[in-house]
């Protein structure tokens, strides 16, 4: 499993609050946003393309299927066991490393943010965040539409249900 080692990544791996228009940082999301683009493009039926694809966006995920209008802010923090597949319009906010483990279900229109942002409004237009890991267990399901916030843990065998809001 490949992580950055430069100094902002290491930054945000900590817990610390960063800069999220840190020039490195910049460069990441707009590689990621140019992968989603041309993964979005492509029918599902068309797997043997939209693997290459996501070895591209997903280096840390090899065996994981994704429906259309997926997102995701790095793709690099995405870390995936066997057999994880997810429906449409998943998003993905992956500052912090995300983890699924193997037979991991992951319904349409389900958010996984890792990232969080301060509650003063002024720390928030100078562009601060802070992230924490996000780590879901083996043979887990979650269902349509539901929220995982920044440093949950879910447990093996848990179902998420539609809708519910993860916040611990």
């Amino acid at each position: 499993m490949t992580q950055p080692q430069e100094a902002i990544w290491q930054q945000i791996y900590s817990g610390q609050w960063y800069q999220t228009q840190h020039p490195q940082l910049i460069a990441a999301r707009d590689h990621a946003k140019r992968l989603c683009v041309q993964l979005n493009q492509l029918p599902v039926s068309e797997e043997a393309k939209r693997q290459v694809l996501l070895s591209q966006l997903l280096p840390n995920a090899a065996h994981i299927g994704i429906g259309s209008d997926f997102a995701c802010d790095y793709g690099i923090n995405i870390h995936a066991g066997d057999h994880v597949t997810m429906g449409n319009r998943v998003v993905i906010l992956d500052a912090a490393p995300v983890s699924f483990g193997a037979n991991v279900s992951i319904e349409d229109g389900v958010v996984i943010a890792s990232l969080t942002h301060p509650l003063e409004a002024a720390k928030r237009k100078a562009g601060w965040q802070q992230a924490q890991s996000i780590e879901i267990g083996d043979d887990v399901v979650l269902s349509a539409g539901c929220t995982i916030l920044p440093g949950v843990v879910i447990p093996a065998g848990t179902v998420i249900e539609p809708g519910k809001v993860v916040t611990r």
